[in-house]
C-alpha cells in the first residue's frame, strides 16, 4: 500500500515537474492565466495517466506514456501558445532529460540501502532541488535559445532529442540496454563525441558571425566619427568664409579711405592681412578627390596646431576604390600616427605619408617615430588603454573588405603602416 501511494505521489510530482519545466523552456512566463492553463493541462494528463494505470499493466503504462503526457504537452505549446513545433519538442525533451538526475540518485540510494521508500524520498528531494535551480537560474537562457531559428534550436536540442529516443528505444520498448548489447552500450560515447564535434563547429561559426557583426558596428561607428570630423572642418571653413565676406564691405571702405587720405602703405597692410586670412581658410589641393582633400587639409591644420612636421608624397588623381571605406582607412591611419606624437619631443614629431598608384595598385604608407615599442597580437598593435585600438581593427577590417593587404611593423624606432589595395 505504501509503495503504491509513493508511486502515485511520484507520478504526480513528475508530471508537474516536467510540465512546468517544459513551459519555462519554451519561454512562457508564469502569469496567473498561464499557470491556470498549465494546471488544467496537468489535470487532463493526470486523468489519462490514472485511467491507463487502472486499465493497463505497468509495462504498457510506460509504453504509452509519451502519448498521454508528452504529446498533449507538445500540442499544448504548439496550438495554444503558437510555439514552433521544433521549440515545443525540444522543450519537452529537455524537461525529460532534466528528470534523469532524480532518477539516478534514486537508483543510487536504492543500490546502497535496498529500501524503496528511501529511493522515492531521494527522488523527491533531488527533483525539488533540480526544479528550483533550473527555474530560477537556467530556464531564461534556454528559453532564449529555444525560441531562435529552427537551425539554432536543432543544434542545441540535438542532445535531449537523441537521449529521449535512445531511452525509449533501448529501455522502454526493448530490452537492448538490460541485455548488455555492446552496440547499444557504445552508442552513447560515440554519439557524445559526434555531437560535441558538431556543436563546437556550429558554435564557432556563430561566434565568427557575431565577431563580424561587431566589427561592422565598429566600422560604422568609426566611419561616422570620421565623417563628423570632416563635416565639422568643412563647416568651420565655411563659417570663416562667411565672416570674411561679411567684413569685405568694411575692408573696401577702409582701403578707399586710406587712398583718399594718401596713405597707400596702410592700404597695402590691410590687403596683406586680409589675404593671409583668406589663405588660412583655403582648401588645399592634394589630389582630384574632394573628400581626401578635406581630410588632408584638416589633418595639416591639426599637425600645425600640435607642432608636428607633416611630410607627404601624393601622386593620385582619381580614386578607384570605395571612397567612404578608403577615407576611413586614411583618417584612422593619420589619427593613430598623430596620437603617437604626443609622447615625443617637439623636435622629433614627424609624420610621413605616401599615397600613390603603383602597378595598378593603390599604396598607402604612413610612417612616424615612436617613443616605445608597441605590443603586437595577430599582426596588429594592441593597447590596454580604454577607447583605443579600434582604429587599427577598423583599418584591418576595411582593407580586407576592399580586397587589399595591410601590414603593421616597426623599424629603427619608426612605426610603419602599409596598405595595398
Amino acid at each position: 500500500m505504501l509503495e503504491t501511494i509513493l508511486f502515485l505521489v511520484h507520478a504526480t510530482l513528475l508530471l508537474l515537474f516536467g510540465t512546468y519545466l517544459s513551459i519555462a523552456f519554451a519561454g512562457i512566463s508564469f502569469t496567473r492565466k498561464n499557470l491556470l492553463n498549465v494546471f488544467i493541462l496537468c489535470i487532463f494528463c493526470g486523468v489519462l495517466q490514472i485511467v491507463a494505470y487502472i486499465l493497463l499493466p505497468m509495462d504498457s503504462l510506460w509504453e504509452i506514456y509519451p502519448l498521454i503526457t508528452h504529446l498533449p504537452l507538445v500540442l499544448f505549446l504548439y496550438i495554444i501558445y503558437h510555439k514552433k513545433l521544433i521549440t515545443a519538442l525540444v522543450s519537452v525533451f529537455t524537461a525529460y532529460l532534466w528528470c534523469q538526475p532524480a532518477k539516478w540518485f534514486g537508483v543510487l540510494v536504492y543500490y546502497f540501502s535496498e529500501n524503496i521508500v528511501a529511493e522515492y524520498f531521494a527522488k523527491f528531494i533531488i527533483m525539488g532541488i533540480v526544479a528550483f535551480i533550473t527555474l530560477k537560474y537556467m530556464t531564461g537562457y534556454f528559453s532564449v535559445i529555444y525560441n531562435k531559428d529552427a537551425r539554432s534550436v536543432c543544434i542545441f536540442g540535438i542532445m535531449p532529442i537523441t537521449y529521449y529516443i535512445f531511452d525509449y528505444v533501448t529501455i522502454i520498448y526493448t530490452d537492448l540496454w538490460i541485455d548488455n548489447n555492446r552496440v547499444v552500450a557504445e552508442f552513447l560515447p560515440f554519439f557524445l563525441g559526434i555531437t560535441y564535434t558538431i556543436f563546437c563547429f556550429m558554435y564557432y561559426k556563430e561566434y565568427e558571425q557575431k565577431l563580424d557583426i561587431e566589427r561592422k558596428e565598429q566600422l560604422i561607428r568609426i566611419t561616422a566619427d570620421a565623417q563628423a570630423k570632416e563635416f565639422e572642418a568643412i563647416k568651420r571653413s565655411e563659417q570663416e568664409l562667411r565672416l570674411l565676406r561679411h567684413d569685405m564691405r568694411l575692408l573696401l571702405s577702409n582701403i578707399a579711405l586710406c587712398i583718399e587720405n594718401d596713405n597707400p602703405d596702410k592700404a597695402k597692410e590691410m590687403i596683406t592681412t586680409y589675404s593671409s586670412l583668406i589663405e588660412g581658410t583655403k582648401l588645399e589641393h592634394f589630389c582630384q578627390n574632394d573628400t581626401l582633400n578635406y581630410i588632408l587639409s584638416h589633418f595639416v591644420a591639426k599637425c600645425s596646431s600640435q607642432n608636428v612636421r607633416f611630410v607627404y608624397t601624393i601622386e593620385l588623381e582619381e580614386l578607384t576604390v570605395d571612397e567612404v571605406l578608403f577615407s576611413s582607412i586614411l583618417s584612422n591611419a593619420l589619427d593613430n600616427a598623430l596620437n603617437a606624437q604626443k609622447e615625443l619631443a617637439v623636435s622629433m614629431r614627424t609624420i610621413h605619408l605616401v599615397l600613390k598608384y603603383a602597378h595598378n595598385k593603390l599604396l598607402l604608407s604612413v610612417e612616424n617615430p615612436i617613443a616605445k615599442q608597441p605590443i603586437f597580437s595577430d599582426g596588429l598593435p594592441v593597447t590596454n588603454e580604454k577607447g583605443h585600438g579600434y582604429g587599427t581593427q577598423s583599418i584591418r577590417y576595411m582593407t580586407e573588405h576592399l580586397g587589399g593587404n595591410y601590414q603593421f611593423f616597426t623599424q629603427d624606432n619608426t612605426f610603419i603602416l602599409r596598405v595595398i589595395i
